[in-house]
């Protein structure tokens, strides 16, 4: 159904997406390549899960991080590793293999055969290798290499790590069935893998929220030799959920029956260090403001027509990667950090109860935390270990297909 839907309203909709993440950082070409390297890879394996082929593109985006992340430390102090702006790991560019990455996952899935949003979503992907040109945070090198990387794990013959991919999906889904929450450390694995199975009825959900976004202390540890050394102290955040760029969250949800489905989750969250941690750290900027984003895949259970009539509640549990963008600078005289970084895994979970308006339109509104495991790497050789648990009312608004 999913991948039907977007056959019919492929151009429009990969279209409308791309001009509406320009429209929103313009004029900006930096963050507007730092959101179609998330963008693009996302709708990439939303289609390739619909079209039974979600496994696949989790194995080969697995590789393509192997892919980028090796030449980045193998490579070292060399100058075609330093990035323009005196940084370093530079080669490749992970930005332009990420979004072309998806941009050819796209072309081969949802857009296969509609040339002209073909053309969009290689478009947008090219334009996210040359923001980074014009940020100064690669050279033209590098971006030729991350997109060179990312259509190269998308258009190789890779039969036998396809094989892999779907046989882990499905020993991970029988592993679930047998042993529940402890193993949801691989739900983004197995939520994909399961998602692929053919199913006789199913509904598609569209959610956006907003809400009220707080974050717990933490343990923040690390090093940074262009600063204050060697860091370990207990940190206090602020969420600050309607200061600019706000607190939100995108889902969409296949219902598989009327009770299961499983959903893909992008939450946009934030974590400012607060003024007496700064105070007594001494730390000038210490913060996940643009921001502490997390995807995340899992199960979701709803009761549709039970209880209460038109309002329906439901729970979810899920797991995935955090990228946020890392703002970090140690003391006044120290190296900043800014940018968006991979920085590890997450769980969610939550709870909440819808209240359909008709057949299609529903509002909602949930509790939802997520954990993520933050690992971050600071410009100059350093490096920051925390991990952030946050907690959210969220209300919002639903598009059921």
């Amino acid at each position: 159904m999913l991948h039907s839907l977007f056959r019919r309203l492929s151009l429009w909709s990969v279209l409308g997406i791309v001009l509406l993440v320009a429209a929103l950082f313009w004029p900006s070409a930096e963050r507007t390549g730092d959101r179609l390297q998330v963008v693009l890879p996302v709708l990439g394996l939303a289609c390739a899960a619909a079209s039974g082929r979600g496994m696949t593109y989790i194995g080969r985006y697995i590789l393509l991080e192997a892919a980028i992340k090796t030449p980045k430390f193998a490579l070292g102090d060399l100058a075609v590793n330093r990035r323009p702006n005196g940084g370093s790991k530079g080669f490749p560019s992970g930005h332009t293999a990420a979004a072309t990455f998806g941009a050819v996952g796209l072309t081969q899935t949802c857009l296969a055969g509609n040339a002209p949003a073909q053309g969009v979503a290689l478009l947008a992907a090219g334009a996210t290798g040359a923001s980074r040109v014009e940020a100064g945070a690669h050279t033209t090198l590098q971006v030729v290499a991350g997109a060179l990387i990312g259509w190269l794990a998308q258009a190789m013959a890779l039969t036998g790590l396809d094989r892999l991919s779907r046989r882990a999906g499905g020993a991970i889904g029988r592993a679930l069935g047998r042993s529940g929450g402890r193993l949801m450390a691989v739900a983004l694995l197995a939520g994909a893998g399961m998602m692929a199975a053919p199913a006789a009825q199913a509904e598609l959900e569209l959610s956006f929220y907003t809400g009220f976004q707080n974050a717990h202390s933490n343990d923040v540890s690390g090093t940074d030799p262009t600063g204050v050394g060697d860091f370990n102290f207990s940190a206090s955040w602020d969420g600050k959920s309607f200061s600019a760029p706000p607190y939100y969250g995108v889902r969409a949800t296949w219902w598989r029956t009327d009770d299961w489905g499983f959903h893909l989750d992008f939450t946009h969250s934030k974590a400012y260090a607060s003024d007496e941690t700064l105070a007594a750290t001494g730390f000038e900027t210490l913060e996940f403001t643009d921001g502490l984003n997390n995807i995340t895949l899992g199960v979701s259970r709803r009761w549709l027509n039970q209880w209460w009539g038109r309002a329906t509640p439901y729970v979810g549990l899920g797991a995935g990667v955090a990228f946020p963008h890392v703002e970090v600078q140690s003391s006044a005289s120290a190296t900043k950090t800014f940018g968006y970084q991979v920085t590890g895994p997450n769980v969610a979970w939550l709870a909440g109860v819808s209240y359909a308006l008709n057949d299609r339109w529903r509002l909602f509104g949930e509790y939802k935390g997520t954990y993520s495991w933050l690992d971050a790497d600071l410009d100059g050789g350093g490096s920051l270990e925390t991990q952030i648990w946050t907690n959210a009312v969220n209300f919002g608004v639903s598009l059921a297909f």
